[in-house]
């Protein structure tokens, strides 16, 4: 049995999907073999990020050289008594603070709602019964049977569909519901027009269908999912800018130093 998460499921027939992911669409995986899988691939659900406190993210914020230049500025000035100094420059440093820590939540937040809106429960069939099982316990090769006002727990190649539409906006940002059918596509479609695969944490709006489970944990969702803890963990724009300015006025303000140490 081979699930590659680089395989183009798409483009390939209901035969050759199953025949890859060595499954039975009427009679489904035996229990033995979705324990065994289960082990192997792992449970169906998105990678846990290392949650860091929130006193620490903040003083994340204050790791760049420019900033560390601007406090080291800051602390002279009120020492000397151009208070006004010292607070401008105090207000400016919290202010880049407060946005990067802004970002990191504002992405945190929506990765953290993407999890809430996963499927609890999928019905599948095994041992060539309908059985209700935990959306975490699916595995590659596991046959789903889902109809109208179900959430698809994870990405699958469409076997059977009947009038099916499938609510794609989470993930493709289409705002009208995409027919389903298990017909072969062009190989150069993109996402949006794959219109024998679903995906996880999509709705179906209309119909039912069959489709066998593609991937646990490679999911599109965890993509998406991925870039949204690569967001939360980057630097901003401004932030890799004020970066470069520091050091540059780091260099600067160094070499004008050692002149004026050399001529006086």
């Amino acid at each position: 049995m081979k699930s590659n998460p680089a395989t183009a499921w798409h483009l390939l027939s209901t035969q050759e999907v199953t025949g890859r992911l060595a499954s039975d669409a009427t009679q489904g995986l035996a229990t033995p073999e979705a324990v065994r899988r289960v082990a192997a691939h792992g449970l169906n659900r998105l990678a846990e990020q290392a949650v860091r406190p929130v006193w620490l993210r903040f003083l994340d914020q204050f790791k760049s050289l420019l900033v560390i230049i601007l406090l080291g500025a800051a602390l002279p000035a009120g020492m000397i008594g151009e208070l006004k100094d010292a607070v401008v420059i105090a207000i400016v440093v919290l202010l880049n603070a407060n946005l990067g820590f802004f970002q990191e939540h504002r992405a945190e937040a929506a990765l953290a709602t993407l999890k809430n809106m996963l499927a609890p429960t999928a019905r599948v069939r095994r041992d060539g019964e309908v059985r209700l099982i935990d959306a975490v316990e699916l595995v590659p090769g596991d046959i789903l049977l889902l109809e109208a006002g179900d959430r698809i727990p994870a990405d699958a190649r469409v076997l059977s569909a009947h009038s099916v539409e499938v609510a794609e906006a989470a993930l493709t940002g289409e705002s009208h519901a995409v027919v389903k059918h298990p017909d072969l596509i062009d190989e150069k479609s993109v996402l949006a027009e794959r219109h024998n695969m679903v995906f996880m944490n999509t709705v179906i709006t209309r119909g039912r269908l069959e489709a066998i489970v593609t991937t646990s944990m490679h999911t599109e969702m965890g993509r998406l999912a991925g870039l949204l803890a690569e967001t939360a963990e980057s630097e901003t724009p401004l932030q890799r800018k004020l970066d470069s300015l520091g050091k540059r006025l780091a260099s600067t303000a160094c070499a004008v130093v050692a002149l004026m140490f050399v001529f006086a």
